[in-house]
């Protein structure tokens, strides 16, 4: 009988120990969620992630710097939970459902190397540059050198936005980008090449602009106005957007992707807006 009752209670013991294990390993669940995009919206969002899974230790959070047509063709069809957009939605994006939430206020510096003798440009100028009726710096005052003109690829949001803030204000939007340049894919290979590549010129999210110059290269004044953050939030700077997140459709209560969207429109989300260089919303 006491055999009996000994077995009982190890197996009484055995089963609440693995209860409790399975308990446990259950409340440590693993959620893995993708989200991608932007170049230009990836290091607000990597920071962001960090802060968010200090957080929230259940969630492992990755972002794929792939381009803003990417990021929101992902956030439709569901290869994200969330996309980045450094630019604002098409109308057939956001008839297929695409919503962009503002995350963020950028602006568009135009980058050269360090050693291009000219230190600032007119926005006609810079749109002559990029269409190829400029080709040499002695053109715009400078010396008798041919210009390197480095673009973003088609994917980039910065390029879709630099071309409705800078081509078609002058030259209207059938007006297409002079094809003899440079194509880079991100902000990161934008300003490492302009820095690498005598009598270039480039163009990148403000939040690359310690890095454009750490590598090499300068800013440019666009009509005498310097690229900052006090001039995008005064209009004196044109040449700035939103970014965005998007989701496929408006975010639901209770799902991550609400969360994760409040958290980066939160103080603490804006403050990370600002030490990555961007700024915040207003």
């Amino acid at each position: 009988m006491k055999k009996i009752i000994v077995a009982v209670l190890v197996m009484a013991v055995a089963f609440t120990a693995f209860a409790g294990g399975a308990q446990e390993s259950q409340q440590e669940e693993i959620v893995s969620i993708s989200l991608g995009g932007s170049t230009t919206v990836e290091p607000i969002t990597i920071s962001a992630i960090e802060a968010f899974e200090a957080k929230n230790t259940t969630y492992r959070i990755s972002y794929e710097g792939q381009g803003s047509s990417v990021g929101v063709k992902g956030a439709l069809d569901g290869t994200y939970v969330l996309g980045g957009a450094s630019r604002d939605l098409k109308s057939a994006e956001e008839e297929a459902g695409a919503v962009a939430t503002p995350i963020a206020l950028d602006g568009i510096a135009v980058v050269v190397n360090g050693g291009v003798m000219v230190d600032s440009l007119s926005r006609l100028e810079i749109a002559r540059i990029y269409t190829g009726e400029i080709t040499n710096w002695s053109q715009v005052g400078g010396p008798d050198k041919a210009i390197i003109v480095i673009n973003r690829d088609e994917a980039s949001g910065t390029r879709a936005a630099f071309h409705e803030l800078v081509i078609k204000p002058e030259f209207g939007k059938e007006q297409e980008f002079y094809k003899d340049t440079i194509v880079v894919e991100s902000n990161g290979d934008m300003v490492t090449k302009t820095g690498a590549t005598p009598d270039s010129i480039g163009y990148c999210g403000f939040g690359y602009i310690d890095k454009a110059i750490s590598n090499g290269g300068k800013t440019l004044l666009i009509d005498g106005v310097e690229p900052s953050v006090s001039n995008v939030l005064s209009g004196d700077y044109a040449v700035s957007r939103r970014l965005n997140i998007i989701s496929n459709g408006e975010v639901e209560n209770g799902t991550f992707a609400k969360v994760f969207l409040d958290f980066l429109l939160s103080d603490e989300g804006q403050a990370i807006v600002e030490d990555e260089g961007f700024i915040a919303l207003p």
